[in-house]
């Protein structure tokens, strides 16, 4: 049988290992970054040919945005407008033509507004090839959506899918801050 002082003393030992054990390096560590997950390829690929997605911190649209896509948001250029915002330029937005957030920018093509589907952004830079499977059978039932409705059997603009109510498509006006109930007032806009 062991006596007192041994029983104490391994879970002593037992505590301290698995307290180390908790201390490998962490995941949010700046040097060790998440693991890239299923929109890192698109997320590279839309920052490599130079689109850029605008927005402001207190944006419900463009929290929906950064969640769509999870930890490979990190991969995304991101211009925050808002000068309480992290890096917030007010100034970039205006001369970008922002009025709304989100506002994506494609280099050559223009900005789009609102909240949208990762597979449209795809589309709109043309890097539908980094889609997983499952976006990639989105895009393909929204073109034939699109080329049913037109008459066209194939089409090459970009899909455009019915939104779900209060989701898709939506955007916030530029100069909208919120206030302490959680709704936003219209609030005067000085570059």
């Amino acid at each position: 049988m062991l006596k007192t002082g041994t029983v104490a003393k391994i879970l002593i030992i037992l505590s301290t290992l698995l307290l180390l054990a908790g201390c490998g390096e962490s995941t949010t560590n700046p040097d060790n970054p998440p693991a890239a997950g299923k929109y890192a390829e698109v997320a590279k690929c839309l920052t490599a040919k130079g689109a850029i997605m605008y927005g402001a911190y207190w944006c419900p649209h463009c929290q929906n945005m950064k969640a769509a896509f999870g930890d490979d948001f990190q991969f995304i250029k991101y211009q925050e407008c808002d000068p309480a915002g992290p890096n917030g330029n007010m100034k970039v937005c205006l001369d970008a033509g922002i009025s709304s957030y989100p506002t994506w920018s494609f280099p050559g093509q223009g900005n789009l507004a609102g909240e949208e589907p990762i597979f449209l952004l795809a589309k709109l830079a043309n890097c539908e090839d980094k889609l997983p499977a499952e976006d990639k059978q989105k895009l393909a039932d929204a073109e034939k959506q699109l080329d049913q409705a037109s008459g066209n059997s194939a089409s090459t603009e970009p899909a455009k899918t019915e939104p779900a109510p209060g989701t898709i498509g939506q955007a916030e006006p530029v100069g909208r801050t919120p206030v302490a109930s959680g709704e936003q007032t219209a609030q005067p806009v000085t570059p």
